[in-house]
């Protein structure tokens, strides 16, 4: 019995599958390791009895009290949930796309995080630990921070680093004369802009995000970031004429960009 439970947690740290899911959804070792805990917690004194005297940190002279049993198996939960933590985040690594793990690791956290609210795990495990929640939530949080560094080609044109007019000057009036380089800076600018913003949405469609959620959530932080820079870049430059030909470089307004980024995750957009 624990001997069982033990080689269980082992066989999760060992876990050495390299099939990894090619869009960075849950893996299947995040699927069974909660599908096991579950199962688990319809006998939790039974299963925290056994690990009590038995298991690898076993106190056979505790009182096998249900507060010590339950203490003692969400301990062995805790260390399971751990040793699945640490080997999703290696497996990440394997990812040659840097967008796909922290999208990939985003999917699992938040996995873990809604099966153990939606089951009861975490009732059982905030008791030996309650910062659980805390853990996961500041997990997620910095998977978002990763993920949002794959937006820096798009942004590297439109932040206004090398500026080729100044506020003022773009806000003088529509006849400004402009050097042929100034014209040509705002052209390759909104090229830039069009290209990276396209290819990253080819990308980015095939990433899944199954729990609708998280991708919503997701969707409306990309909205946050992006559009409003893009709105301040658009409403600087679309009004000055830097070409003949302003729909060849002005592809997309404000409203296009924010349409676009909602058909980020779902391969069906």
């Amino acid at each position: 019995g624990a001997k069982a439970l033990e080689e269980f947690t082992d066989s999760i740290r060992n876990d050495k599958s390299t099939n990894m899911p090619r869009d960075g959804t849950v893996h299947q070792l995040a699927n069974h390791t909660i599908i096991f805990l579950e199962q688990l917690l319809e006998y939790a004194e039974t299963a925290g009895a056994m690990l009590l005297m038995h298991g690898e940190k076993s106190n056979p002279t505790a009182q096998a009290t249900v507060e010590n049993c339950r203490n003692k198996l969400a301990d062995y939960m805790t260390r399971v949930l751990s040793a699945l933590g640490l080997n999703l985040s290696n497996k990440a690594e394997t990812y040659s796309d840097p967008a796909l793990r922290p999208v990939f690791m985003l999917n699992n956290f938040n996995y873990i995080i809604k099966s153990l609210t939606r089951s009861g795990l975490l009732e059982l495990l905030q008791v030996w630990n309650k910062e659980i929640a805390n853990y996961y939530g500041s997990q997620i949080t910095e998977q978002k921070r990763d993920y949002s560094q794959s937006w820096s080609k798009v942004l590297h044109y439109i932040l206004e680093i090398d500026k080729p007019l100044s506020q003022q000057r773009a806000q003088s009036h529509e006849h400004i004369k402009l050097k042929d380089k100034e014209r040509q800076n705002i052209k390759d600018k909104f090229s830039g802009f069009n290209k990276e913003l396209e290819e990253i949405l080819r990308v980015q469609k095939t990433y899944a995000m199954p729990d609708s959620d998280l991708r919503a959530a997701l969707i409306e932080e990309n909205k946050k970031y992006i559009a409003p820079l893009y709105t301040v870049f658009y409403d600087k430059y679309s009004h000055i004429n830097f070409t003949k030909n302003k729909s060849k470089y002005i592809k997309y307004q404000p409203t296009d960009v924010a349409k676009m980024l909602e058909k980020f995750f779902d391969a069906s957009a």
